[in-house]
């Protein structure tokens, strides 16, 4: 179990929303995600890969130890991340009006560990959004998606082409390395086998939101939106 050491930092910051967005890997999550952090002045955003990519760029210690993962598109071991997650809490808390986590935790473990670490900060997860979709959608999904270099955007249905440019940025769209049909069944089964026992952790809390992930990237969007209204103004 990650070591979450306690904090002085619950009387530091003023209490605000926390959402998990859940659901297996092609679910949809960064599309809407994209949509949602528009819509959020303030929102602040952790996902796994993004937040090891960033400190990979800059050269940090914590991008340092993360590299061998990386580079082996091995999932981080619970311990790094959870230093990532408490570097980024303390870092990014300060004037957010919303905190988004995006695919982590995975199981139930994770997922007791982080209620842990919240709750050092006057927080908890107060709404769990996950994402219903078939494995036969997501893997259609994945086997015809490529990615920005540069900004993460997602080309749904993209037909390969040497050197195509993203439309948002101008730099070149590539499939990622972890989309790999046999990666990605990897991926898949793995979310699979801690997904019970960490929806019924959220469902027990009563936080538990489910959602139809096969719907409109923009219809997913409005329904995260409309989750994360109903908890601002429950907390307010």
């Amino acid at each position: 179990m990650p070591n979450t050491p306690a904090t002085a930092a619950s009387d530091q910051h003023a209490p605000i929303p926390v959402l998990f967005l859940s659901g297996p890997p092609g679910a949809g999550k960064s599309t809407a995600m994209g949509t949602f952090r528009r819509r959020y002045p303030g929102l602040i955003h952790f996902g796994v890969r993004v937040f090891f990519e960033q400190q990979m760029e800059l050269g940090t210690e914590l991008g340092r130890q993360a590299e061998w993962y990386h580079i082996n598109k091995i999932w981080h071991p619970d311990e790094l991340i959870f230093a990532g997650i408490t570097s980024w809490l303390d870092t990014n808390l300060p004037g957010a009006t919303c905190a988004v986590f995006e695919g982590f935790p995975r199981n139930k473990t994770q997922a007791l560990a982080l209620d842990r670490v919240l709750a050092d900060r006057g927080l908890r997860v107060d709404r769990t959004v996950y994402l219903d979709v078939p494995d036969e959608v997501c893997t259609a999904r994945v086997m015809n998606r490529e990615v920005c270099t540069n900004c993460d955007t997602i080309v749904a249905e993209a037909i390969p082409i040497p050197d195509s440019a993203c439309a948002r940025c101008g730099r070149q769209l590539v499939r990622r390395p972890d989309d790999g049909q046999q990666n990605f069944r990897r991926r898949l089964d793995r979310q699979r086998q801690g997904a019970e026992e960490l929806l019924a952790h959220y469902e027990e809390l009563g936080v538990l939101v489910r959602i139809d992930g096969t719907n409109p990237p923009a219809q997913v969007a409005a329904a995260l939106e409309t989750a994360a209204v109903a908890v601002q103004t429950a907390t307010r």
